[in-house]
This record gives C-alpha cells, structure tokens and sequence, in this order.
C-alpha cells in the first residue's frame, strides 16, 4: 500500500490501525438505541411484587423478626442455667494492717514469728483465683423457666406468621384500592373529555341558532362537576400511592398498573362458612401464639413454686497466692451448700398466685379470641358475597347504562331528546362504571379478606 506515492513504513501503519480503532469505537458509542428499546413499556407493578417487597421492607414485619431472635436469646439465656459458672480473677493489694498481713504471709507460705505483727511494715500480695458455681438442685426452678421460654419462642414465632397474614392482607386491599382509584380516575377524565366535545357541539349549534342558551349553561354545570369530580379521584389516586408504600414500608416507582383488575394468586373455591370457621380456628397464627403464651405462664408457676423448695449447689475455686506474681502458695476450696426459704413474708405465695392468674387471664383472652375469628370469618363470608353479588349487578347496571345513553344520544342528536335527559343518562353511565369499579375492587379484597381470616394468605403464598 502506497500513500503519497511513498510505502508506509512500520510506525506508520501502527498510527493507521490505532486511529481506524478509535474511530470505529467511537461510532459504535455514538450508535442510538434502537426504537424498540426507546419504546419498550415499562414493567408493570403486580401483586406478589408489592407483596414480596413488603416482606423485606415492613417494619411491623421486621419488629416481629426481632421478637423472635429475644425469644431465641431468652431460650439461651434459660439454658445456661444448667451450666456451670466458671470464673477467674487477679487482685493486687499493699497493706500494712496486721491483721491483713498476718492472713497473706500464711497463705504465701511466709508467715514466722519474728515478726512484730503489731508493726508489720507493708506487704504485697497476688492473689490469682479461679471460681466456679454449678447448681445442682434448685426446686424446679430452672426447669421450668426453660420451658416458659421455649413456650414463649413458639408463642413468638406464632405471632410473626401472624403478622406476614396480617401484611398480605393489607397489601392485597392497599394495591387492589389502588388500581381501583385509577380505574376510577380513567373514568372521570373519559367524562371530562365527553362532556368537553358535547359543549363544543352545543356551543356551534347555539352559535348557528339551533340550539339555546340553556343547554349550553346545563353543559357548562355538567363540565364543573365532572372536573370537580376528576379533582377527586386525582388525589384519591395520589393517596392510593402513599397508603400502599405506608403499608409496605418503601417507596415505589410509579410502574404501570395492569390495565384490567387482575385476580388474587390465592384459590377461587371457598368453603361453606362453617368449614371456615372450623379451620380458621384450627390454623389462625393467633391462637398459636395465644396456646404458648398459657404454656409458659403454666410454667412460670411452678417456677414460683420453688421458691418453697431447697436449692443445692456445689462451688469451689483455686487460688494463688504470691507476693510477686511468680512465687507463690496455691490451695483448693470446695463446697457443697444447700438453702431454704423458710419465711419470706409471703413472697413466694404471691408470685404463685400471680402466675395462677396470668394463666386464668390468657384463657379468658384465647375465648374471647376464638369468638372474635369466627365471627371475622362469617363477616368476611358475607362481605365476600355481598361483592360478588354486586358485582354482578353492576356489570348489568353498566350495560344497561350504556344502551340507555346510546340511544338518547341518538334521540338527541335528532332533536327528539333534551338535554336534560342526555346529561342524566350520561351521568347514569358514570356512575354505573363508578360502582362496578368498586364493587370488582371489594370482590378481590373480600377474597384476600376471607383468606386472612381463615389464616392461610401466607401459606397460600408460601410465605
């Protein structure tokens, strides 16, 4: 290859080649995405997303966890009681009171009777220990604090699976009160525009004389009360935002929502009321929390029982003693010590009733409990039917609506109809399209609602 009629040499064809690189990266840096990428749709915010990113963020969630981990600490705690206590210690000390000094020199192995122990001088001693303590019998005591903590854990982890059914739920109505407040605003602004190209038709026909000034002020009322009503929703929309990033405990980016109200994950067969009922009691995490909390205050009564009973314990220790930290006496102590309470001014019968009636107490909470879920489970019935009832119904309002506007709007148009009827039937259509948005939204949170009752939202979701 010749360039200016001269052979490039080596150097020359190194230039060529790093500068066609340079300029070949920097057209593919410069390269636009392609359209389908520019126009690709955002992702779309579904529900077991809001639900899955609740289960990390919730800080309710998140304090039940930490409930647990106090209950695990506290089992531990329990259990080390069985073990013994082991110690070691160094204490140094200068003194020169005789009776003092006359203890250290015989244990240092100094001690002799030339010594003025009247006027001692000063003396150091090092005194290297190591202690332990291991009950060997304490009334019962230990036993059954372990137990009433082993009680609470399970009472703990209860009222966490308690919690994932509660936040599901809450998440389920939070999203669907969402979509439903944007369906909501869809149709208010579908009347706006409406209304918006029926004025400007009045108002050519007012100006051509065919129409009067009436219909043109009925239009104008009707266009305030739809953008009053647009207004609303618009806010509601924004509130419907906020209420579910409050029940989820983050923020979200404003990802699409589905275009059409998307079912619940959960299953579509529902039992009869009293199978429900049946079964919430047999698996809600609340009467599982409620059954370990009386196991442990069961416990905590025989653990104030032993305070009317005798305690042994074996202790001992080895101990150096030495002026210097090197040369030094070292003895052994053992013991074996028992103790009882013989007379505590009732202290002991007062804990015991007072743990007699925490056990009365939570009895009395887990029947007011198991009254209080068969009667969610019924209302939660009802309420799910009463939806689905509604829901039936409005889908028949809405297409009658429809026909019914339809039709004097032809009427209409044709002069046969005033305006007073087409607005009617117009707002008759909102407000059909208004409640059946409602009542498809209550469908879904009724289920989740029911599902919550029974307490089977977060297994159904393998939570």
């Amino acid at each position: 290859m010749k360039r200016c009629g001269k052979k490039m040499d080596c150097r020359e064809w190194a230039l060529f080649l790093c500068l066609f690189c340079i300029a070949a990266d920097s057209s593919a840096k410069d390269e636009l995405p392609s359209p389908r990428a520019e126009n690709e749709p955002a992702p779309e915010l579904n529900l077991m997303q809001t639900i899955d990113l609740a289960f990390r963020s919730n800080p309710d969630l998140r304090a039940a966890r930490e409930r647990v981990r106090i209950a695990d600490a506290l089992i531990a705690s329990a259990r080390a009681e069985f073990y013994p206590k082991l110690g070691v210690s160094e204490n140094f000390v200068e003194t020169n009171t005789p009776a003092n000094v006359f203890m250290y020199l015989l244990n240092q192995g100094r001690f002799s009777f030339n010594r003025d122990f009247n006027h001692p001088g000063f003396i150091d001693n090092f005194l290297t220990q190591t202690s332990v303590d291991q009950p060997l019998y304490a009334g019962g005591r230990l036993r059954s604090r372990r137990q009433a903590a082993e009680s609470e854990q399970l009472a703990s982890k209860y009222s966490l699976r308690a919690a994932q059914n509660e936040l599901v739920f809450h998440v389920a109505e939070a999203y669907y009160r969402l979509i439903q407040a944007r369906n909501l605003a869809q149709v208010r602004q579908a009347t706006v525009d409406l209304v918006q190209r029926q004025l400007q038709v009045v108002q050519t026909r007012f100006k051509a004389g065919t129409a009067v000034r009436s219909d043109v002020l009925s239009l104008e009322v009707r266009m305030a009360e739809a953008r009053e009503a647009l207004i609303t929703a618009t806010n509601q929309l924004e509130l419907s935002w906020a209420i579910l990033e409050n029940v989820m405990g983050a923020r979200l980016p404003r990802m699409n929502l589905p275009s059409r109200l998307p079912p619940a994950p959960w299953t579509d067969h529902i039992d009869n009321v009293e199978n429900a009922v049946a079964q919430a009691v047999r698996q809600r995490p609340e009467v599982g929390a409620m059954n370990g909390q009386r196991q442990a205050a069961v416990a905590n009564i025989e653990a104030a029982r032993a305070g009317n009973r005798p305690s042994v314990n074996l202790f001992g220790n080895y101990s150096l003693w030495s002026p210097n930290l090197y040369n030094g006496t070292n003895n052994l102590f053992v013991g074996l010590g028992a103790s009882l309470n013989l007379f505590d001014g009732g202290r002991t019968r007062s804990a015991v009733q007072a743990a007699q009636a925490r056990v009365a107490e939570l009895a009395a909470k887990q029947e007011r409990l198991l009254l209080d879920i068969e009667l969610e489970v019924r209302r939660a019935y009802l309420a799910l039917s009463d939806a689905q009832g509604r829901f039936q119904v409005t889908e028949q309002a809405v297409a009658q609506a429809a026909e019914s506007y339809r039709e004097i709007g032809v009427r209409y148009e044709g002069q046969a109809a005033t305006i007073t009827q087409f607005i009617d039937a117009q707002s008759a259509l909102t407000s059909a399209e208004v409640r059946r948005t409602t009542a498809q939204a209550d469908v879904e949170i009724s289920r989740a609602n029911l599902e919550r009752a029974v307490g089977r939202v977060a297994e159904v979701l393998g939570k």
